[in-house]
């Protein structure tokens, strides 16, 4: 497996914890409580600034990515229902899951995996991981300050208003 390819597949195990805080909607009346305890202080839950093994074990354990690992540790799609690589493979394309849900109700779109993965490579978020996605068209360029956020090569695909089902990732290739 080239480079790109090796960090375009590190940048899409990743998304998982930058775009997370949905699963699906349980009726507005029944309330859900769950009280964990940590072994330090959570030094953040944005998924674009985390470093620590605290905050990444609570987002793990708080959100869902395109994919989770199930009983016998092998990934399984979670918000993913399907994903189809170009025959060049450098263009990954994702269908998502129609009933995920933020935890406000609203619904996941492919709107907010671009948003997420741009936001994560402009340099005035200051990700200590943007590095990650750098197998990305653009991303170097982006985290260096030579290109725009919106020129990441990520896009939203659909033409449902608000609720763009699927997205794709383009290699830097």
């Amino acid at each position: 497996m080239n480079k790109g390819k090796s960090l375009l597949a590190g940048a899409v195990l990743f998304s998982g914890a930058l775009l997370t805080a949905c699963g699906q909607s349980k009726g507005a009346s029944e309330k859900l409580v769950l009280n964990w305890m940590t072994s330090a202080e959570i030094i953040t839950m944005d998924p674009s600034k985390a470093t620590d093994a605290t905050s990444f074990t609570q987002m793990e354990n708080t959100m869902e990515g395109l994919y989770q690992l199930d009983k016998d540790n092998q990934a399984k799609e979670a918000l993913a229902t399907k994903a189809a690589q170009s025959k060049d493979g450098l263009t990954w394309t994702f269908d998502l899951r129609k009933d995920g849900k933020w935890s406000n109700g609203q619904a996941v779109t492919a709107k907010d995996f671009v948003y997420s993965w741009q936001r994560t490579v402009n340099p005035k978020t200051a990700s200590q991981y943007s590095y990650i996605f750098s197998g990305i068209k653009n991303a170097d360029a982006i985290v260096a300050g030579k290109k725009a956020p919106s020129s990441l090569g990520v896009k939203a695909l659909g033409k449902q208003p608000g609720r763009q089902s699927s997205w794709q990732v383009q290699a830097a290739g």
